[in-house]
């Protein structure tokens, strides 16, 4: 880090400088989004629960409105106080770290948190294919992988880990913009010439939490919502299965959990990975709104001017750093974008 950038985070974390930019927050609110956590026992390296509970501490300590997604989409619709800058959690997939080490955090420090399930991986019956991927580069004992089929060519050297992170990232961001059912026939391919065997259940690393999972920890104060059946990215699948996956997520969700949250996310959650279509048919099934995974405050002007604003609400991704929390739920960061245009 940079000495300018380090002066600058020291500036924004000393106290009663934050304040300053509260206002500029006004109607809205912040929508962290997580997804995996750190956990050695089973070989995951994802967030660091330290880092997270010291942001629930400094979130706490600071006197933020801490906020369940529910009450920020009845907020954004009018139905009670102006947020002014409330901040509410959220986490993405449903694996096992996430119950076991993020339901305790924040259980920890009574700070409400939305999991979005996909039900067809906590029904014990898929996982996630971008896991297959990792798996397969992690595992080959190859150093050199070379694929040929008519929708996908690719070569990769394996020499080192840096170079199958590489492999991995790139074959990843290739599978993204093909259609369903193609992404899941290259990834054999790749296990195939790979020389690898997929197990049918996900590894320890790559493990589901359960639904008796899910209810322990609705007592903690985490609750649940849609994320469909089998994670795809809806604009590449057809309308018949995006109806499917949208639907039966929100029915299997509601058989097994007390309160599920009407409230979808989008796998992926770019623009370009849902459209009108995918709306349509959370309105008709009644959900409240939806998330996505582009970055931006949680703001009610779309819900006054768009009627389909509700669900459109963006995410930021949660910081690795207490300054970079500090930017957020401030205002800093609203700040400077408003300045942005």
């Amino acid at each position: 880090m940079s000495l300018g950038r380090a002066l600058y985070y020291r500036i924004i974390s000393s106290p009663g400088v934050a304040t300053l930019f509260r206002p500029a927050l006004r109607d809205c609110a912040t929508i962290f989004m997580l997804h995996r956590f750190q956990d050695p026992d089973r070989g995951i390296a994802g967030f660091d629960p330290v880092q997270l509970q010291r942001g629930l501490e400094y979130l706490r300590k600071n006197k933020y409105e801490v906020v369940s997604l529910e009450n920020v989409f009845d907020r954004l619709a009018k139905k009670g106080a102006a947020l002014r800058g409330a901040v509410a959690f959220t986490i993405d997939d449903g694996y096992v770290d996430q119950a076991e080490i993020a339901g305790r955090v924040f259980a920890e420090y009574d700070c409400p948190v939305t999991t979005f399930v996909t039900t067809g991986f906590m029904d014990g019956h898929l996982w996630f294919w971008w896991d297959k991927i990792e798996h397969i580069f992690s595992v080959t004992s190859r150093r050199s992988i070379k694929m040929t089929a008519p929708q996908l060519s690719v070569a990769y050297e394996l020499v080192g880990h840096d170079m199958r992170l590489k492999a991995q990232e790139d074959f990843t961001q290739r599978c993204k913009v093909m259609a369903d059912d193609v992404k899941h026939h290259m990834i054999v391919c790749l296990a195939e010439a790979a020389g690898v065997e997929l197990p049918e259940a996900p590894p320890q690393r790559y493990a589901p939490m359960s639904w008796d999972q899910a209810r322990r920890c609705e007592e903690g104060g985490m609750t649940f919502g849609p994320h469909t059946v089998t994670h795809p990215i809806l604009s590449r699948t057809d309308a018949h299965q995006s109806k499917l996956e949208i639907e039966e997520s929100w029915l299997r969700l509601s058989k097994e959990v007390r309160h599920p949250v009407g409230i979808f996310c989008y796998p992926n959650g770019q623009w370009e990975d849902f459209s009108q279509r995918e709306i349509e048919v959370l309105q008709k099934l009644g959900l409240q709104g939806a998330v996505v995974g582009e970055p931006g405050f949680a703001d009610p002007l779309p819900f006054a001017h768009d009627p389909a604003g509700r669900f459109k609400v963006m995410r930021f991704g949660f910081p690795e750093t207490l300054p970079r929390l500090v930017q957020y739920v401030s205002g800093i960061e609203r700040c400077k974008m408003m300045v942005r245009g």
